[in-house]
């Protein structure tokens, strides 16, 4: 798989071979603890496979030239690795989305998504109960001027939404029927509760990031609780979390 190992012809040449010995290992070392970072990023949240890939392919190109050995190029390929190690940690650590419905992943995934961006899971539960079906997960990391979302949503006990309606209901800044946003995720908080106008900063826009397939023809009984939110049409932001006791049916959500 590797072929020959390189044979010097003198004493310069066994000189060369030890010093990419050497600097080749180096950067094995990191390509291999990437790798081990990356796959279990993989494993444990689902993003990255791309990148591991491209990990396992560089350690394998050093593992061989560490294996047969190399007499020329010592400077180039210190430069060359340098460069590759800054592109692939690049993709490691840039923040990928993920869709899953997997809920054994569900901690991993979302102190992930806490890692890249403090908070955006602040409204969301520390764990998922027991009793889920209809699980979802996803996560869309903002891009340029896209708003990206975090939420999770899932079908539970009436017990378990009964205590979520008591925990958040007290914790919303404000409480609006899902059918008040008529599919456009968007409503204005001075047509709604005139009465807030003086509690806002911003241009009174309110919007909310949901799983419009989950939620399609339960509109009318759903309340959206706000955790948080910033009125801004152009960067909005919002943490919710929208509860449908009738159906049991809930989803936690954070938009920008």
């Amino acid at each position: 798989m590797f072929g020959k190992k390189t044979v010097p012809e003198n004493a310069k040449e066994a000189e060369a071979i030890r010093k990419n010995k050497v600097s080749d290992s180096i950067f094995l070392f990191i390509a291999v603890f990437m790798t081990l970072i990356s796959a279990f990023t993989y494993v444990m949240v689902g993003v990255g496979l791309i990148t591991t890939i491209m990990i396992v392919i560089w350690a394998l190109a050093l593992l061989q030239c560490v294996i047969k050995g190399r007499k020329r190029f010592f400077e180039l390929m210190i430069l060359f690795s340098i460069a590759v190690t800054i592109i692939l940690f690049f993709l490691l650590t840039a923040a990928k989305g993920f869709r899953s419905t997997t809920s054994w992943k569900y901690n991993a995934q979302r102190k992930y998504v806490d890692l890249i961006h403090n908070g955006h899971s602040d409204c969301f539960p520390d764990k998922l109960p027991d009793d889920i079906s209809d699980y979802s997960i996803e996560y869309l990391p903002s891009f340029l001027q896209g708003t990206g979302h975090f939420r999770v949503h899932f079908k539970t006990s009436a017990e378990q939404i009964a205590r979520y309606e008591n925990e958040y209901s007290a914790q919303a800044i404000y409480t609006i029927p899902l059918s008040d946003f008529n599919d456009s995720r968007r409503v204005q908080v001075k047509e709604i509760s005139p009465k807030a106008s003086a509690t806002y900063e911003g241009d009174s826009t309110l919007d909310v990031s949901y799983d419009n397939k989950f939620w399609e023809g339960h509109e009318n009984n759903s309340t959206v609780y706000f955790i948080s939110a910033v009125h801004n049409w152009n960067h909005p932001h919002s943490g919710a979390v929208i509860i449908n006791k009738t159906e049991k049916m809930v989803e936690f959500t954070h938009l920008g």
